[in-house]
């Protein structure tokens, strides 16, 4: 494995190469002892290595001392990001941006991988192999061109759309002004189903297959339909709605993945190859390709917690919400709050004690007062792993697609729909509730849903937070599907947010229209000196408010450089709703 990684870490230079060096007329003369366009694209070994270089678009915890990943960070819009969470409260101040930004990594990095992703396409016809082999990279290609393109829908909503190399001279279409995100999708759809239907079932433990194709379709299609659904978007929402569905069952019915027993296991592994629960992940090695995110999460800086009002979304052990539970004692002590609730809290959750400014847990300051235990996996320091507090150092396996992801898409699709059964649930959401949470089964009854014969009714769901964008309150089956989904992707910030955003929730980032997501455990009968709380006794992480605008805060800002350079060529770059041009 380490011979085929630090394989990978060579090739990766060469593709980049190879992909810039397509260009006409880049050069005339081509050095004898280097990789060409002309000379590279002549087996398909060579697509193999060139494709590799695609990987890195999943972050999964990040590399070395990045805190780019999908899981725990939480990045300044300063920077062009929207990935705010309302589960865990950063260590420092966040807030949105004001003012529209000049250049976004995000957006530059995505057309840089499609650029590069075209490049293969277009060579592909030159190359001899196989029929079903040329298929299956052409399916490479179009699940990562398809991903990368779902995600610049996700952050700006319209954007150009190119599936082939621009020549040096084509300025018209190398200008093309954004394409309606409807039609966008289309495409991201077309490359994904057909990526479905050609890449292999199985191409070795750390490559996509048929199945990843099958999750990341499943997860886009949803996102678009309640997207569309929610926002009030022309088009038809249900059929995208059933295509994640279909998208989820085939993978439920191929039989290849079940759900485990260990639901913390998930994060922190150090090898994730034989979890069935994970239909792909990101592969990590001590002086290969490490991480950093236990060695952030185990400092003496502040730590991000999670924040009291994720905290108070988990259900006691009966199933029900803690305003209608009689086994939830209060948050008078950190043993009260833990006491009777779903399992994957307590994995969350350091159980020892609070850890805040004027009383740190083993030297760990959490935000919020609660540390976050999640990708804690202490082992003997004789052991592989067991320096997890160096930065840099750490290499648990991170999750890409799971199946337990799967599984909520299939329930939300179903109650999306409307056509939710109780084998439904029974095949999806209650296999989660049995192995992971320790909670008894959702059972629907009529337009509602029970546990054990008790109908559930948290107050929260028909709140003055819910309907202050102006919307009605959803179904409590949708509602329980929404927690139970929160609960088991729980710091999975990338997912959240989209969440949020797919769902017209963006208050529930707003700390004047939801104080609890700034707030976090609360402290009795403590004597504080270095620690914010209010009035209740609840810490305070922040002194500042963060607003959510709508709909500005839904998407990015484009980028002005891009919309200065489109100018400068007689194009209008059209600006998100919102923002400044």
């Amino acid at each position: 494995m380490k011979k085929i990684l630090n394989k990978f870490q060579v090739i990766v230079g060469i593709a980049v190469m190879i992909s810039f060096v397509s260009c006409d007329d880049f050069l005339t003369i081509n050095p004898d002892d280097q990789f060409t366009k002309d000379n590279y694209w002549q087996s398909e070994a060579n697509v193999q290595l060139y494709s590799w270089k695609f990987y890195d678009m999943f972050l999964g915890y990040g590399n070395g001392s990045g805190t780019s990943s999908e899981f725990y960070f939480q990045f300044s819009p300063s920077s062009g990001c929207i990935n705010i969470s309302d589960d865990l409260a950063n260590g420092s101040f966040l807030k949105y941006n004001s003012n529209s930004v000049t250049t976004n990594s995000q957006w530059n990095d995505a057309y840089e991988d499609i650029r590069s992703i075209n490049v293969m396409l277009e060579e592909l016809p030159g190359i001899s192999m196989p029929d079903k082999n040329a298929k299956h990279w052409e399916g490479v290609g179009r699940f990562f061109r398809g991903m990368s393109y779902f995600y610049l829908v996700q952050r700006f909503g319209d954007v150009p759309y190119y599936d082939r190399p621009a020549k040096t001279n084509e300025t018209s279409y190398i200008y093309s002004p954004r394409m309606p995100r409807a039609q966008v999708m289309a495409k991201v759809f077309e490359d994904l189903n057909y990526a479905v239907e050609n890449l292999r079932e199985n191409d070795g433990a750390y490559a996509i297959n048929k199945y990843s194709a099958l999750a990341l379709l499943s997860r886009a299609a949803l996102f678009e339909g309640t997207f569309m659904k929610y926002h009030g978007l022309s088009g038809d929402a249900n059929a995208l709605l059933t295509v994640a569905k279909n998208a989820s069952d085939a993978i439920m019915t191929s039989g290849k993945y079940s759900i485990e027993s260990n639901f913390k296991s998930i994060y922190n592994s150090i090898d994730l190859s034989g979890n069935k629960e994970i239909i792909l992940f990101k592969k990590y090695m001590p002086a290969v390709l490490t991480h950093s995110i236990q060695a952030y999460t185990n400092s003496s800086s502040v730590i991000n917690g999670i924040t009291k009002f994720a905290v108070e979304s988990y259900n006691c052990t009966d199933g029900l919400p803690i305003a209608q539970s009689p086994l939830y004692k209060g948050d008078n002590s950190l043993s009260d709050v833990l006491t009777r609730r779903d399992a994957r809290l307590l994995a969350v959750v350091d159980s020892r004690e609070y850890g805040y400014a004027d009383k740190p847990v083993q030297g760990l300051t959490s935000s919020t007062g609660y540390i976050f235990n999640l990708y804690n996996n202490w082992v003997p320091p004789t052991l592989p792993g067991s320096d997890v507090t160096t930065i840099a150092q750490n290499h648990i396996d991170a999750p890409v697609f799971t199946y337990a992801e799967v599984l909520l898409n299939y329930a939300e699709a179903c109650a999306e729909l409307g056509s939710c059964t109780q084998a439904d649930l029974d095949k999806s959401i209650n296999v989660l509730r049995t192995k992971h949470a320790g909670l008894p089964n959702l059972t629907l009854s009529g337009n509602d849903v029970a546990v054990n014969g008790t109908v559930i009714n948290d107050p929260k769901r028909t709140s003055t937070l819910e309907s202050s964008n102006g919307s009605s309150p959803v179904s409590s089956l949708i509602w329980e599907i929404r927690r139970d989904r929160r609960a088991e992707l729980m710091s999975w910030t990338f997912i959240r947010y989209y969440d949020l955003m797919r769902w017209h929730r963006g208050q529930y980032l707003d700390s004047s229209l939801n104080p609890d997501v700034a707030l976090g455990a609360k402290l009795v009968g403590v004597t504080l000196s270095n620690t914010n709380v209010n009035a209740d006794g609840f810490i305070k992480p922040y002194t500042l408010q963060r607003a959510f605008e709508a709909p500005k805060n839904y998407l990015n800002s484009i980028p002005l450089n891009e919309i200065t350079l489109y100018k400068s060529e007689g194009v209008d770059l059209t600006q998100n709703p919102g923002w400044n041009q």
